[in-house]
């Protein structure tokens, strides 16, 4: 049920993200009320705030509080992370996010690189080329939902059902610290080499190899956000 969730609120940010790329919206301008574009979209008010929230984090939209919500301007977009929102903003430190998950991480992807197979390596690089395909049109929410594949199926070939359900625990920080590191226009395509090089280390087979590639993406994707990430330090 709940990933029947997800891609609702997925497919109705890919709606409103393909009109304003169509100019069907005027970037800088305010979006319709949320009951008439629950209505236009023929979807509910709650699942419409979820997939604001998600543009909100990939710098597509913004809110202003008692005025609406905007659809970021050029200028904005071209500025980068500063207009990705982190919508757990006063609750979690974004850099405390990184962290728990860069040992998250760290123990998937030593697991799933003692067992990968492959065509567990062909399903990941598929998941790369998704990402390389939503790039060349500028799709953020494709592009950041082919991240979610890549680090999500990295976690099923760790086969820890432990590790897996902490992950789920925190899905809504995890999600949410991987939109905003979308938000910079700059360096978007970014994450594709680092993917490739997390999935030439696996094919090595080396636990080792596989977790330094996995830190280096994930110092890169705590940077893209504005965060500055040592996971060396003690």
């Amino acid at each position: 049920m709940q990933k029947k969730k997800l891609s609702i609120v997925q497919s109705i940010a890919q709606e409103i993200q393909d009109r304003i790329q169509r100019r069907e919206w005027v970037r800088g301008n305010r979006l319709p009320g949320q009951r008439q574009l629950a209505e236009a979209l023929g979807v509910s008010r709650a699942s419409l705030r979820e997939a604001i929230t998600v543009l909100e984090g990939l710098g597509i939209l913004r809110s202003e509080p008692s005025r609406g919500v905007f659809i970021a301007s050029g200028r904005e977009r071209g500025q980068g992370s500063a207009y990705g929102r982190w919508q757990f903003q006063g609750r979690y430190a974004l850099r405390d996010v990184y962290q728990v998950r860069a040992q998250l991480e760290d123990m998937a992807v030593m697991l799933a690189a003692r067992v990968v197979t492959p065509s567990g390596l062909d399903r990941l690089r598929a998941t790369v080329r998704q990402m390389e395909a939503a790039a060349r049109v500028g799709d953020l929410v494709a592009m950041s939902e082919g991240d979610h594949d890549f680090h999500a199926y990295i976690f099923q070939l760790a086969g820890s059902p432990l590790l897996l359900d902490t992950l789920t625990s925190i899905q809504d920080l995890v999600e949410g610290s991987r939109r905003v590191a979308f938000a910079n226009p700059d360096r978007v395509v970014e994450p594709i080499a680092e993917h490739a090089c997390v999935i030439e280390a696996l094919a090595s087979g080396s636990a080792d190899k596989a977790r330094a590639a996995m830190r280096a993406h994930l110092v890169n994707v705590a940077d893209r956000s504005g965060v500055r990430l040592d996971l060396d330090a003690p």
